[in-house]
């Protein structure tokens, strides 16, 4: 009885468009822009001091009324697949109808 032989470069292709396709649909879902968001709120405390600042002439700078919570919580890894997944992006975009003209071209 012949053992069947494992492919891994399926296994490793599945995988990695599996973590592709995770890391689209975060970045397209709006967790990209809620973390963005979270960054600029203005509380209303804030808002408030802000308003009453503005009434007595004081001078204003944004960065004594927006709060920066903000944590980053992104590691090395999730940084790399990022770039891995903007890069399969940008070559589905462009590289893939660049490669289908430059094929028929040969053919012509």
């Amino acid at each position: 009885m012949e053992k069947k032989k494992k492919n891994y470069f399926w296994f490793i292709l599945s995988t990695l468009f599996i973590i592709f396709v995770a890391y689209m649909v975060a970045y397209n879902s709006g967790y990209y822009e809620a973390n963005m968001s979270r960054k600029s709120k203005i509380t209303e405390e804030k808002l408030q001091e802000f308003e009453q600042d503005v009434k007595d002439g004081k001078e204003i700078d944004i960065k004594d009324y927006v709060e920066n919570d903000f944590v980053d919580y992104s590691s090395s890894f999730s940084k790399l697949g990022n770039k891995f997944s903007s890069s399969i992006d940008t070559f589905m975009d462009s590289g893939l109808s660049d490669f289908f003209e430059f094929l028929g071209r040969l053919f012509m």
